[in-house]
Formats: C-alpha cells, structure tokens, sequence
C-alpha cells in the first residue's frame, strides 16, 4: 500500500508586533524622546532617572528582534555625546546613516532601539505605516531635538518650528489596525 500525504495549503498566520514604541515629552527641556524598551518606559513613567518626562499618548508599533519579521531592520539609537553634542536622542533605521553617524564625536551609540522596515522613497510596504521625522533646531546645539511620528496631521503641524525630514521609517501594523483600514 501507498501512503498518501495529502498538503492543505493554509494562509500564513499574520505576524503581529512585539513591541511598542512610546513618545515622551519634557516640557522643562522641550524634547520628545521615544522608547520601546519596558524597563525604561516604566523608569520614566516613575520620573526617574530624570524627572518631567511625561507620555504624549503616541506610540507606534516595532519589532523586538529582528527574526520576527523577514524584512525589518535594526533601529540605531544615538545620545549626544555630554557636553559636546545635543541632549538628545536620534534614532535611525537607514543603515548608512547609522555608520555615519557612528563616526560623529557629537553622538555615542547607545543601543539597537527597535527593528522596523525601511520606506522605499517616501512610500511604506503594504501592512506597514510610515514614521516621519521632524528636526527641532534649538537655539543652541544642546537645545537640538528630534521627533518620530506616525500620524501625518502631526507632523505636518511641527512645520511651523521644525525641520520636516519626510518619512525614515515604516512601522508594522497589527492585524486589528489593518482591519480598520
């Protein structure tokens, strides 16, 4: 007797996101700061280690490593080097920026924030949403800040004192969101 194996072709499960990216904001500095790191947002939500940071309400979703999605990369996540560059954080998804910026003695790596995929021009694959990002030229290096947003009302809203950089990355959506589309 044969043994016949019959294969039924079922629709890959969805890949949800694992982690969340939250918007913080210190009125004292007037900085925006992002995080999807839970120990650090709980930190923040405690007002440690330093005080006044506060969510906004937006966040975006992220993957926590990259093997849980076939396309996503990693996030570089730069401080201003103390006393020389920015207090402030810059993230980028574009592998040549990070290198570059890598090289610049204003910013210190810090670590790989997220992984998420990257825009092709300005425009994000199907199942994803873009993330904008706006440059706050302070009046004084330090004073610098960026801001990530995936709500493009927001964004555009920044124009009035902000650089408007266009989209730099794109955000995976859940299932439910992709629903709602």
């Amino acid at each position: 007797f044969g043994l016949a194996v019959m294969m039924i072709a079922t629709p890959a499960a969805a890949l949800e996101p694992t982690a969340q990216v939250v918007e913080y904001y210190n009125a004292a500095l007037n900085h925006y700061f992002v995080t999807a790191f839970p120990d650090e947002a709980a930190a923040l939500d405690a007002g440690t280690p330093v005080a006044g940071w506060k969510r906004t309400g937006v966040s975006f979703n992220a993957w926590k490593s990259p093997g849980e999605s076939g396309t996503a990369v990693p996030v570089c996540r730069f401080f201003g080097t103390p006393n020389v560059g920015p207090n402030s954080h810059f993230y980028t998804a574009d592998a040549a920026e990070c290198a570059k910026v890598k090289l610049n003695p204003d910013w210190t790596h810090e670590a790989i924030a997220f992984h998420v995929d990257v825009p092709q021009g300005a425009a994000c694959a199907a199942g994803t949403a873009p993330v904008y990002r706006s440059f706050y030229p302070g009046a004084t290096v330090s004073q610098s800040n960026h801001r990530f947003l995936s709500d493009l009302t927001m964004h555009q809203n920044m124009a009035s004192a902000s650089i408007l950089e266009g989209v730099v990355m794109c955000a995976p959506l859940s299932t439910a969101q992709q629903r709602a589309d």
